[in-house]
């Protein structure tokens, strides 16, 4: 390759192509050598812009949860609870708009706050009638459920697993009501990741509700 055909690299195309990468390979897959050859690059030319691949995964997820993650600060008329649903619900899109997209933000450094979007986000539930650690401990408690519920989403196979018993196996239908169970978990199973999800941060919100 000539120098006249040498890509521009910077920080963005680079970002972008690990993000391509990590649509055609996952996360297991997705290697500065890959994001190398996808540009056309020796892997030392992408340090020029990410001092490690631990850099560049951060900056990845900074930017799934930048293009997607819209939903981060309160709307006029919005209630705590109504801001912190609509924010878990934001996080949980952009995790879901790329392939292993809540592994990426899990193992990532870029769950750190923007600062001034945490200021206004503690301020608000403070005027809801939050105390200060209860603010950060709500936003804390959201987040880490809506990355574990998408995580698990993302990692069954086919996308959505129900599991009512911790994994074990005991014989299976010879248990009084265990076809009973299995009929529930099918119940379940057909009204989707979207409603199990809602299930369960709104059963979270609620028990949010300020005690001050």
């Amino acid at each position: 390759m000539t120098d006249g055909a040498r890509p521009r690299l910077d920080r963005a195309s680079v970002v972008d192509a690990a993000l391509a990468t990590l649509e055609e390979r996952g996360l297991d897959g997705l290697s500065g050598h890959a994001v190398a050859r996808r540009l056309g690059v020796r892997q030392p030319a992408l340090y020029h812009h990410f001092r490690g691949m631990a850099d560049l995964l951060d900056a990845t997820a900074a930017t799934v949860l930048d293009r997607s993650h819209t939903d981060r600060l309160p709307a006029p008329g919005d209630t705590w609870a109504d801001f912190l649903t609509r924010n878990a619900r934001s996080l949980r899109r952009a995790m879901l708009s790329v392939r292993d997209g809540a592994r990426l933000v899990a193992s990532s450094g870029s769950r750190a706050p923007n600062v001034a979007n945490a200021v206004a986000q503690v301020a608000f539930l403070e005027s809801e009638g939050f105390g200060g650690p209860e603010a950060v401990l709500a936003f804390i408690a959201v987040s880490r459920y809506t990355i574990g519920s998408t995580l698990e989403q993302q990692s069954a196979p086919g996308g959505s697993d129900i599991e009512l018993d911790g994994g074990g196996t005991d014989g299976g239908g010879a248990v009084p009501g265990a076809d009973r169970l299995a009929a529930l978990a099918a119940e379940v199973t057909a009204l989707g990741p979207d409603h199990e999800f809602e299930v369960g941060l709104a059963a979270l919100v609620r028990g949010l509700a300020p005690t001050g």
